[in-house]
């Protein structure tokens, strides 16, 4: 008895085996082929769009920076006190920068901005 349920078992096995099987090709292919005739898309007219939206993202953010009244959601201490900070600021970096140039004379500007920028924030 314990050989016909091995064996029925087996048969059960492989039947479901052939039926996953057939299900596969069945799937790949009710898959839509690729059609060639679709328009195809020039790269390039995608990427001059890109920077364009981009350039024009920056405009508006920068035009509505420029039109904030800071009074209008601080008051007149913390204004002054931001303003002591930044300048601060400033001066630390400008600082920097002069020694950075005293000290690595063949160094060009943009070194020494980076140099004195990462110097300032390792401080900070």
């Amino acid at each position: 008895m314990d050989k016909i349920n091995l064996n029925l078992y087996g048969l059960n096995f492989q039947k479901q085996v052939e039926k996953k099987e057939e299900e596969k090709k069945t799937s790949a292919e009710e898959k839509a082929p690729v059609n060639s005739e679709e328009k195809q898309v020039d790269n390039e007219a995608i990427y001059n769009a890109m920077q364009l939206s981009a350039a024009q993202n920056k405009a508006v953010v920068m035009g509505n920076a420029l039109a904030i009244d800071h009074s209008k959601y601080q008051n007149d201490e913390s204004i002054a006190r931001i303003q002591a900070s930044m300048g601060k600021f400033e001066g630390t970096v400008e600082d920097m920068v002069n020694v950075i140039a005293a000290e690595f004379p063949g160094l060009s500007e943009a070194q020494v901005n980076a140099l004195a920028a990462s110097a300032v924030l390792q401080t900070l």
